[in-house]
């Protein structure tokens, strides 16, 4: 395996995509596992209860190449927005942040 194959490998799994089942799954899938394992892994203080059990159960479903089809479109999209809600929060926070360091 190449350089380049091992660096995206790597980044595919540290994302929570299962390289064997990447071909198999559908895109709204992937890029709801994406958002979800990084919310997870780095904003999980932004996140009530609730939020962080979607999250975890999305994550091991669709971890599991036959629960797949159980992780449907509309839950994807319940992660999808969650993740557009949380940057939001965070862009706020971060803009906060910054007009105060400009106002100094």
């Amino acid at each position: 395996m190449r350089n380049d194959e091992q660096a995206a490998n790597e980044w595919l799994k540290q994302n929570g995509i299962a390289i064997r089942h990447m071909d198999k799954m559908d895109l709204c899938l992937q890029q709801a596992q994406i958002v979800a394992t990084n919310l997870l892994k780095h904003h999980a203080e932004w996140l009530n209860s609730d939020e962080r059990n979607l999250l975890s159960t999305y994550t091991k479903t669709v971890q599991i190449r036959a629960r797949q089809n159980k992780a449907c479109r509309a839950m994807a999209y319940k992660v999808l927005n969650l993740g557009k809600r949380t940057n939001r929060k965070l862009f706020g926070q971060y803009k906060a942040t910054n007009a105060n360091k400009s106002l100094r």
